[in-house]
């Protein structure tokens, strides 16, 4: 019989999987995979990365994150810079092309979330899911991965 604490572990994971969901659908007019607007977030929010690095925190394989920037310093939203110390290593970085593309996909997500939020909660409500922010965004600090 699953602890109270397991039973809250499997409602939250499956509530907050069907939530990402529903924002990755908000994102059907943009010209980029919910992949590429990762990791141009990830640049965004670490700076220049190596393609490894990317690979490592999107769990995907080099040949997916190869495939990824090459799609986006194509589309001019990342650029490569060689390593000063080891010209065998090339960090990628975000362009201002690539961020204004990445606050344009989150204007959109965000704009559809708060309608939502505003048509199905009460104000009560909005009070209870502010005071759980903290708690949801300590979680994913605990995991090393910052939102």
């Amino acid at each position: 019989m699953p602890t109270q604490t397991q039973e809250i572990a499997a409602k939250l994971r499956s509530t907050v999987t069907r939530l990402t969901r529903q924002l990755r659908r908000q994102n059907v007019s943009s010209e980029f995979s919910n992949a590429e607007l990762l990791t141009m977030s990830l640049l965004e929010t670490h700076g220049k990365l190596l393609s490894t690095e990317l690979a490592d925190m999107e769990r995907v394989s080099k040949q997916a994150i190869s495939q990824i920037i090459n799609g986006l310093f194509e589309a001019k939203c990342v650029e490569r810079f060689p390593s000063e110390e080891d010209k065998r290593k090339v960090f990628i970085g975000l362009t201002k092309l690539g961020e204004k593309h990445l606050i344009a996909s989150r204007k959109i997500k965000e704009e559809w979330l708060a309608q939502t939020l505003e048509k199905i909660f009460s104000s009560e409500e909005l009070n209870l899911i502010q005071a759980f922010l903290p708690l949801l965004s300590r979680l994913v600090e605990h995991n090393g991965v910052k939102a």
